[in-house]
């Protein structure tokens, strides 16, 4: 009996699973070392083999496209080879579904990354068949169906859930949601799926520790800088927003800087904006970077913005929070909840360049023993939104169908 069954579950708690998580690579701008979805991921499988518990990942992959694996998590990187319609998979071929299924036993469970994913639909027929659990992180993907006031914004998308994609969702042994309002328009989609609120985070305590506080006490020396990293998408992360804002911050008397760097295909876009907004001498727009060269680079600024539209839960809101950058966010990002409650920030009332600019003149007369009280928070209000341990023991318990669980986040109704 696999752990679909209840008795075998309860006796599978104790012994070690064989997690397999399942990611749609397909091909796009965005590099595996610095995609979301993948970091979590990866991470998730550290802290799942640091426990002592089997775990690897499965990527399906376009070609020419090369997952980042680390060292010590084992992996598959299989074709994403199979039936195409109007571009997209909608099948996959019997040899690489056989070999994502091979050697699957009783502790075994499969952990899909990604919704809206047409090949959502055959993997999960096959695993249902043969009795194997699954459950499924939405990755944000649900969020944007619906603005945050209970708007329509993607009549298509609904369209593809109820008539397809809601079999493979009711067969999970849970949907993993972000944010509550990502919880909510998964239950307002398919009324039988079993959904799961558990946070992203971006520090493992029982891998590498409690994240030191930072250091800096005060203001830099060319206060105030505003900035920005991350993925460079414009639409979702609301960078347009981000540039629009601050010209209206800039000519409207605003004395600071704007920094971006990130990964993706729309530096051009964005440097162009930047010129025809008149604000191309005080913004600096580069590519990404990565581990103690972005915390270096980053540790500069003043504040980290985020005028999301729909990007929840997002990883690089956290880490600038462990950096002690006071965070200037929308409620697109999922957190500002939790930003305000801990005085760890400055909201932006609504996804415009008005709010923005309004935003970084409130931001620009904070004073040094203030901002030094909102660097502090951030810190703390990073460190308690989740760490992977934490987090990675709650998605065992999913695995198992245990009490840390879908009951336990049925709590949100829709707004």
């Amino acid at each position: 009996m696999s752990l679909a069954g209840g008795t075998s579950e309860r006796g599978l708690r104790d012994r070690p699973l064989d997690i397999r998580h399942l990611i749609f690579d397909e091909a796009d701008d965005h590099p595996s070392g610095a995609n979301g979805l993948h970091q979590v991921a990866r991470q998730l499988a550290l802290e799942q083999i640091h426990a002592g518990d089997r775990s690897r990942l499965i990527f399906l992959a376009a070609p020419g496209r090369a997952p980042e694996v680390p060292s010590g998590i084992p992996a598959q990187i299989m074709p994403l080879r199979g039936r195409q319609v109007l571009g997209r998979h909608i099948g996959l071929d019997h040899d690489v579904l056989e070999a994502i299924l091979a050697e699957s036993g009783p502790a075994t469970f499969y952990h899909i990354h990604g919704v809206r994913q047409p090949l959502l639909l055959p993997i999960s027929r096959a695993m249902r068949r043969r009795g194997l659990p699954f459950g499924v992180t939405a990755h944000s993907r649900f969020g944007h169906i619906y603005s945050l006031d209970g708007k329509l914004e993607r009549p298509r998308a609904v369209l593809y859930i109820k008539l397809l994609e809601r079999f493979a969702l009711n067969a999970a042994r849970f949907v993993h949601a972000l944010t509550p309002h990502e919880a909510d328009v998964v239950r307002w989609l398919v009324p039988g799926a079993k959904v799961a609120l558990l946070p992203n985070a971006v520090y493992s305590s029982s891998i590498d520790g409690t994240p030191q506080a930072p250091s800096r006490s005060k203001p830099s020396a060319q206060f105030p800088t505003f900035g920005f990293f991350g993925r460079l998408a414009i639409e979702h992360k609301g960078l347009d927003l981000l540039v629009a804002g601050f010209a209206r911050y800039h000519h409207s008397g605003g004395k600071g800087r704007l920094a971006m760097f990130g990964s993706g295909q729309n530096h051009q876009q964005l440097t162009e904006m930047c010129a025809t907004l008149g604000v191309a001498d005080m913004c600096t727009i580069e590519g990404p970077r990565f581990g103690q060269d972005k915390v270096a680079a980053a540790s500069q600024w003043d504040f980290y913005v985020a005028p999301s539209r729909f990007d929840h839960m997002p990883l690089a809101l956290m880490e600038a929070g462990l950096m002690g950058l006071p965070l200037i966010l929308s409620e697109g990002t999922g957190l500002l909840g939790q930003v305000e409650a801990g005085g760890a920030g400055l909201a932006i009332a609504g996804l415009s360049a008005e709010s923005v600019a309004d935003a970084m003149h409130a931001a620009e007369k904070i004073a040094p023993a203030r901002w030094r009280t909102l660097s502090e928070n951030a810190y703390r209000v990073a460190l308690a939104i989740g760490d992977w341990t934490t987090i990675a023991a709650s998605l065992r318990d999913l695995y198992c169908g245990g009490p840390g669980s879908p009951s336990h986040s049925q709590q949100h109704a829709m707004h």
